[in-house]
């Protein structure tokens, strides 16, 4: 917190918060650069959650207008995200945020999601400590690298499957994930996170770990692959939950035959 005498915005007292906000409820304000498109695409193209930083706002008359992170958000909307966690400011005046805007990027380093998920440990955020708290219980752990099979730096992924489909699916999915594929790197990416996470919300357990143990894990991924560039829909979090989701259900049913009670459908 910036208290009188220390902020740089007019010595006005000025707090600070973090909090996660819907993507389509920040605002642009007319002190911001123009949005370069080239610059979205080349965030949305190469996004890697682990270096996406912390949008920053100021929150203003019950609205939340963007000082910092107005291309990475909107590449964020642009990928079909629909939250966000963001650093809020509060107590600027809209010549505050203009000056704000001006002089941000001057010594400052931007916050990563692994900072920000550890700041929100700390301060006791309820989404937060229930990950950790989730992710622990299965074996696993919260981090900035997923270079071991027990660390997950998809952050923003278990945040969406927690705030989409509930704590209860997180802790099945770990458990699938867990029982089915133990020790394997990849499955704790972002894409097997939440394509089970959209298996369970839709079949529950069924007997995904029975029918998927032995199945391949690099033959699932290039399905994955070629099913994104058919479809050319998993630019969007939504869509890549379903794409995954899909490869999985066609991954779940080879082996059985039409009517078997095993069988399932996959409704879009």
């Amino acid at each position: 917190m910036y208290e009188n005498g220390g902020s740089p915005m007019n010595n006005k007292m000025t707090s600070q918060t973090i909090k996660l906000l819907p993507v389509g409820e920040l605002l642009v304000g007319g002190y911001q650069r123009p949005t370069n498109t080239a610059q979205v695409e080349k965030i949305a193209s190469s996004f890697d959650e682990a270096k996406l930083g912390l949008p920053i706002v100021s929150e203003r008359c019950g609205q939340y207008h963007l000082l910092d992170g107005a291309h990475r958000t909107a590449a964020l909307r642009k990928l079909g995200y629909t939250h966000v966690m963001c650093i809020v400011l509060q107590g600027l005046t809209y010549p505050d945020e203009a000056e704000y805007f001006r002089t941000q990027n001057e010594n400052m380093r931007p916050l990563t999601r692994y900072n920000l998920f550890k700041a929100g440990l700390e301060s006791g955020d309820e989404l937060c400590v229930q990950i950790d708290k989730i992710t622990r219980a299965n074996g696993f752990v919260v981090g900035m690298s997923n270079k071991s099979y027990n660390n997950i730096s998809a952050i923003y992924a278990l945040m969406t499957i927690c705030t989409v489909y509930g704590y209860e699916t997180l802790d099945m999915t770990f458990k699938l994930l867990r029982d089915t594929w133990e020790g394997i790197n990849n499955v704790t990416r972002r894409e097997f996170l939440v394509g089970t996470a959209e298996f369970v919300h839709r079949f529950g357990a069924a007997y995904f770990t029975e029918r998927m143990r032995f199945k391949n894990i690099s033959e699932i991924w290039q399905d994955y692959l070629a099913e994104s560039s058919h479809s050319n829909r998993t630019s969007s979090d939504p869509a890549m939950r379903r794409a995954f989701c899909r490869v999985l259900v066609r991954h779940y049913n080879k082996g059985l035959s039409a009517n078997s009670k095993k069988r399932l459908v996959m409704e879009d």
